[in-house]
């Protein structure tokens, strides 16, 4: 019976994976995806990461890409392998729900709801680093929290940890949350030990110098640019966020006792860690992006809080339906209209949660892009070039906007770059 619901979930979150497909088709709607998905496919190609081009991050992400892209060499493999990550995701979300609660209901309709939260469906399919680490660091929480399987979560942790080092934060938070914390705490540092022996063995110092280095060099960004977008992530958060409180309060007045204690403590732990990299926004060219990793946890608590406070009294039920009309109201928007989604968007704010480029026009640049001489670099976003199949200058992917030209460490890519002249357009 379990597995013939498991199934349908599955078939159905498949179908709606599709739906959101046909909805993005090419849209733009993030800057790090165009990177990624270039610098998958110079690697492909033959060029190194670290070595070659500037590659901010651990290399999980670009061996993905790789993957991906040597199945199918276009947008259509990143999004279908990103959206699987999705899957899994939603997936992992309604069976905390039902761990939780035992609710079946609350589970499905709760997985149902995974890739629509505003910032998740802003990430929808990106080939980022917090896509592919929000269901390892979930799992990771799952397996922590059962007895003998502590240490096959410490590995997902560190594998989330290899694609991005802030992970850091809500990987090790989970690990030290579970009654299991030594072997969970100990097989996360020595899994992130023998990935980052790996890393250079295969990709040389450069992944040192590119991942921790250069990042430590980019600079601050304004406190006006970084209050906006605390800002945006607390409006898009908030009615997630009440529900979960309540939910916390309730068990830690001993008015609810979940079905699973143990994993309620590596769920608080993942939620209030993952919600703390939004100050990561601190560093230049960071965005809340970053909270698509805290969104699965704390979307179970607030799922979890809504059934247990709807028992416990009328006002809390009337709370929480307006919250969900709220968190409707948002998602709705952003589905409609995602060139400027009214709702998504925080109070008065002139931008927020939408797509930096509709598909029209993604397809009027591409084809302008695709008339520039092959011999010359494209000078547009790395997206633009990715779907035309383009080059960028010095063969550059795109994150010498983050690094090359703020990193003194990371200066001779930045060469390689402006040296790379004339371009087009």
């Amino acid at each position: 019976m379990r597995l013939t619901i498991a199934a349908a979930v599955a078939a159905g979150l498949a179908v709606e994976l599709v739906l959101l497909a046909v909805w993005q088709r090419n849209g733009y709607w993030e800057f790090s995806d165009g990177v990624y998905a270039q610098s998958a496919r110079e690697f492909l190609h033959g060029l190194m990461p670290y070595r070659d081009f500037a590659a901010g991050q651990p290399p999980l992400v670009f061996l993905v890409g790789v993957v991906l892209l040597a199945i199918h060499d276009g947008l259509a493999s990143l999004r279908a392998g990103a959206a699987l990550a999705d899957l899994v995701t939603a997936g992992l979300v309604g069976l905390c729900v039902w761990r939780l609660t035992g609710l079946r209901t609350a589970a499905v309709a709760t997985a149902f709801l995974s890739p629509l939260l505003p910032i998740s469906l802003h990430e929808h399919a990106q080939l980022t680093p917090e896509t592919f680490a929000a269901p390892l660091l979930l799992a990771g929480a799952l397996l922590c929290a059962r007895p003998h399987r502590a240490g096959v979560g410490g590995v997902l942790l560190a594998s989330a940890v290899m694609c991005k080092l802030a992970f850091t934060l809500p990987a090790l938070a989970i690990a030290l949350s579970t009654r299991q914390r030594r072997e969970a705490t100990l097989t996360l540092i020595l899994a992130v030990v023998v990935f980052a022996i790996a890393s250079v063995a295969a990709f040389g110092v450069g992944v040192w110098r590119d991942a921790v280095h250069a990042q430590s060099q980019v600079g601050l960004a304004s406190l006006h640019y970084v209050a906006g977008l605390i800002a945006q992530g607390a409006w898009n958060e908030i009615p997630l966020v009440l529900p979960a409180a309540a939910g916390v309060w309730l068990v830690w007045t001993h008015r609810e006792q979940p079905l699973d204690m143990e994993l309620m403590r590596t769920l608080v732990a993942a939620t209030l860690a993952g919600l703390l990299l939004v100050l990561t926004v601190f560093k230049r060219g960071s965005w809340i992006n970053v909270l698509v990793v805290a969104e699965p946890p704390l979307l179970v608590l607030a799922a979890a809080g809504a059934v247990w406070s709807a028992r416990h009294s009328r006002a809390g039920l009337i709370a929480i339906g307006l919250l969900g009309v709220l968190l409707a109201a948002q998602i709705v928007s952003l589905l409609v209209d995602p060139a400027s989604p009214p709702l998504a968007k925080r109070p008065g704010a002139q931008s927020g949660l939408q797509w930096t480029a509709g598909p029209d026009t993604v397809d009027r640049t591409v084809d302008r892009a695709r008339r520039c001489p092959r011999a010359l670099a494209y000078s547009g976003d790395p997206y633009y070039a990715f779907l035309s199949d383009r080059r960028m200058p010095g063969n550059q992917p795109g994150e010498e906007l983050f690094t090359t030209e703020h990193a003194p460490v990371d200066a001779a890519f930045a060469g390689r770059a402006n040296a790379d002249r004339p371009r087009c357009p």
